[in-house]
């Protein structure tokens, strides 16, 4: 019988981990940051669209992290503020330490500064340019995830202090979304996109931004937000495969299927559920949720990082896994000893016990150790704080 990761372990691990995050400000790098460099700034080639995808994809890849060498400073991610707040927020609803409530009031007001207001109500971006194949995106301009990861900050924080002003911010991100991200009407069906003046269609994007106005919906009783919220999860249900699968987009190059983005979804999908009490997407939601467990994960629980593929294993995956399975737990049996699998695999493979971050991806023969603010800590933070409270919520009940 395969052994339980205790409450108190769990809590240690969270413990140590907290305090890594404290020597590092919360600041850090990120996995797609490589056009912050100083010196590929100072290039002609930071105007040329293939030479900063190139640039971007060669930090992403490289086992290697040149960031020292070509002056790429550690900074504020906005996306990582936000899920530091949630999960303060989590640690602070069980252990009620002032030490956790002097950083989120920090982490609030540096999040606050990144702030957009250039595209109707507030939204946030990341904290670097990135070059994709079709389009170019400034930093700091806002997108869909990171507005929305944001919004859920300041909607926890509302629901636990109840200042109004969380919700004034979390209302401003909703007129961002009407303003600037509908890519897509007609009658009963509408989709929201990533970026403003962007009109790429990307499932994940547009059912977490449902998923937001949903919870938006259920504390303010605004049948607008439902309304938008019921059409985007339209549109992308209806984009489902018969087998319950998602693919990551509408483009030609956007055809996989990967882990985590499915979480997004199937997390985004649940949240409309219950926040607005509608379940006529349910036959949806287990569809893509039995497709999930079934291609997404080896028998012994890894994660894989597409239908296809294992390797890389990549920590979004196990973070994503732990907070879907949390959510979910009503629709597998087997949940909560599928989270403490993942617990088991991602403390043993992803994780450094002596310096207590986590690592961004292993493949076959090499584990990529740079410890990304977003990506690794701030999710596996996120996730682990949720399986915590939870733990800790079941054992007080028991």
């Amino acid at each position: 019988m395969e052994s339980t990761i205790s409450l108190d372990t769990l809590e240690k691990i969270i413990t140590d981990h907290y305090q890594y995050l404290k020597t590092q400000n919360f600041l850090g790098w990120d996995v797609f940051d490589g056009l912050n460099s100083q010196l590929f700034q100072a290039l002609p080639l930071k105007h040329v669209p293939l030479a900063r995808l190139l640039w971007i994809q060669f930090f992403k890849r490289s086992p290697w992290n040149f960031r020292h060498i070509t002056r790429v400073p550690k900074a504020d991610n906005p996306k990582a503020l936000a899920l530091f707040i949630s999960a303060l927020l989590n640690l602070y609803a069980v252990k009620h330490d002032k030490t956790y409530l002097q950083d989120i009031e920090e982490l609030v007001e540096r999040l606050i500064r990144y702030a957009n207001y250039d595209y109707g109500g507030m939204g946030w971006g990341y904290n670097f340019p990135w070059q994709a194949r079709a389009f170019y995106v400034p930093a700091y301009k806002p997108n869909m995830i990171v507005s929305v990861f944001t919004g859920h900050a300041f909607l926890d924080l509302y629901e636990y202090f109840k200042n109004p002003q969380y919700l004034d911010y979390v209302k401003q991100i909703a007129l961002f979304l009407k303003s600037s991200l509908i890519i897509f009407e007609k009658k009963d069906q509408i989709c929201f996109g990533y970026i403003p003046g962007e009109s790429t269609i990307v499932h994940n994007a547009n059912m977490l931004g449902a998923g937001l106005l949903s919870r938006l919906y259920a504390i303010t009783q605004t049948r607008e937000y439902k309304h938008l919220a019921e059409k985007a999860m339209r549109f992308s249900v209806t984009a489902q495969r018969e087998d319950g699968a998602w693919v990551y987009g509408a483009a030609s190059h956007h055809q996989w299927i990967d882990n985590f983005h499915t979480g997004y979804n199937l997390w985004a999908l649940y949240q409309y559920q219950y926040y607005t009490g509608d379940d006529q997407f349910e036959a949806a939601l287990q569809r893509g949720f039995d497709y999930h467990l079934k291609h997404h994960y080896t028998s012994e629980f890894l994660p894989k990082y597409t239908d296809k593929s294992l390797y890389p294993l990549d920590i979004h995956c196990f973070s994503q896994a732990l907070i879907t399975f949390s959510i979910l737990k009503k629709y597998n049996a087997d949940s909560i000893q599928l989270i403490n699998k993942m617990l088991q695999n991602v403390l043993a493979l992803m994780y450094d016990d002596k310096k207590h971050f986590f690592y961004y991806q292993k493949y076959h023969r090499f584990t990529i150790k740079i410890p990304y603010i977003r990506w690794s800590q701030a999710w596996m933070f996120y996730a682990l704080t949720k399986v915590f409270k939870e733990q800790y919520d079941d054992s007080s009940d028991n």
